[in-house]
């Protein structure tokens, strides 16, 4: 049975029991996050295809990324900001501004709750009564997205959770907006595509704000006797049919699922193991560590079973992840997940340490060669490049002085010379060259 297979299967075993989720719950799910899990992510988030899921969100929609999703979310970015100026730019005569505050004038709300200063002592009941000015709140929304208080809408900083939006500041603490606040909001979820979710949480209030403020101009229009929605219309309609655009691209591009699932499980696999390297997600090393806090406090929390059932699925995800690729590229991707270097002769392909490496062709010619030699480290001379093109000794030096600058430091320190010509100093059990329109070959 695979290891990701038996995971699977050992969750239905370990699952905690909603109504008695507990300290020992959680201690059974270590052991499967240390015995089964584990080993799973570590041997897959080495693999090519896995790491292009888990890093889609970042290569496909950040600032820069030249890709039909990044302009639609661009597209939705200028719309979206239009709209909002041209609300208000129809609201601002004082005729308009003051029928909205006499149709809609001040009125006062009551809050209550409780609250205890320590958490044990007993709780004081407080009742609370403030003014709300609906038209000075709605101007205050429409003044904020008009404004683009965002530096973009995508922010790859959230890729392990959504960064609080800091409300104020009082006595040293952040007061942050419970809707940028993980654990308070319920469409962020516990673990996932969190640089997609956060980004509609800064579009989405956008949409009912607009909506209001349709009615409200209608409204007054027709009091007044002015035409005020239709100086709108127009640019609110642009802003409709990009969002629409957007979320219906993000809702059913390719491979969705599966990406969801490399994604919660590189976050699975940072929180829990400490030696995890995650550097091809491009993020600075502080986003990493405290993603990998903020992860294993969700995971560790006695809040229910939510984020392990989650994971679980995702697990059942992961494999679709060669659906639809043929058996030649899930071997030869497990083999890069198991080895340092491996060659595919056919694709021209290199990988040292999961990681492709550029080379030129004959540059590839020369690594398989070293490859296939490395058990007997029989040298490689100029004429072994090519039988037919007399290659010299100058000329191979030449081209392996430019092959150093392009390899890995490890890589290039393993190529060296004999007196006679080049051989790989690796161990036999760390090279692999791989054919994969034919079949493996075995190293001479």
């Amino acid at each position: 049975m695979k290891q990701l297979d038996f995971a699977i299967r050992q969750y239905q075993e370990t699952s905690p029991v909603r109504s008695g989720f507990d300290e020992d719950s959680i201690s059974r799910l270590a052991v499967w996050y240390e015995e089964d899990i584990a080993p799973v992510l570590e041997e897959y988030s080495r693999r090519p295809r896995f790491r292009r899921y888990a890093s889609w969100p970042i290569t496909e929609l950040q600032h820069g990324a030249k890709t039909e999703l990044r302009d639609l979310i661009e597209q939705v970015d200028h719309s979206l900001v239009d709209c909002a100026q041209a609300i208000l730019e129809t609201i601002a005569p004082d005729e308009i501004l003051t029928a909205l505050q006499s149709e809609f004038p001040p009125v006062e709300q009551v809050s209550s709750g409780t609250f205890t200063t320590d958490g044990v002592t007993d709780e004081e009941e407080v009742e609370k009564r403030m003014e709300w000015n609906r038209i000075d709140d709605l101007l205050r929304q429409l003044n904020r997205f008009a404004g683009r208080p965002w530096e973009d809408l995508v922010n790859i900083q959230d890729y392990f959770g959504t960064q609080p939006r800091v409300s104020s500041v009082e006595n040293g603490i952040a007061i942050c907006f419970a809707d940028s606040i993980v654990s308070l909001n319920p469409r962020l979820l516990p673990i996932g595509n969190f640089i997609v979710r956060s980004m509609w949480e800064r579009i989405r209030p956008s949409r009912r704000l607009f909506s209001e403020s349709r009615d409200y101009l209608k409204m007054i229009g027709s009091k007044l006797g002015k035409h005020l929605w239709p100086k709108v219309e127009d640019t609110h309609r642009q802003y409709e049919s990009d969002y629409d655009a957007l979320q219906h691209a993000l809702e059913n591009f390719e491979s969705k699922q599966v990406t969801d699932a490399c994604i919660a499980l590189t976050q699975v696999y940072v929180a829990t193991n400490i030696k995890a390297d995650v550097s091809w997600l491009g993020l600075d090393s502080q986003t990493v560590k405290r993603g990998a806090s903020e992860i294993k406090a969700r995971m560790r929390s006695l809040r229910g079973p939510e984020i392990h059932d989650r994971i679980a699925a995702h697990l059942t995800c992961l494999q679709d992840l060669y659906k639809e690729e043929s058996a030649a590229t899930a071997k030869l991707e497990r083999l890069i997940a198991s080895r340092r270097l491996v060659v595919d002769r056919d694709e021209r392909l290199v990988f040292w340490d999961a990681n492709p490496v550029a080379v030129s062709r004959r540059q590839l010619e020369f690594l398989r060669l070293l490859a296939e030699r490395v058990t007997t480290k029989r040298a490689v001379i100029g004429n072994d490049l090519d039988p037919t093109e007399s290659v010299s000794n100058s000329a191979l030096s030449s081209m392996v002085d430019r092959l150093r600058k392009r390899l890995p430091h490890e890589l290039s320190a393993a190529v060296k010379h004999n007196g006679e010509g080049y051989y790989l100093d690796l161990p036999d059990n760390e090279v692999f060259v791989f054919a994969s329109q034919t079949t493996c070959v075995t190293q001479a």
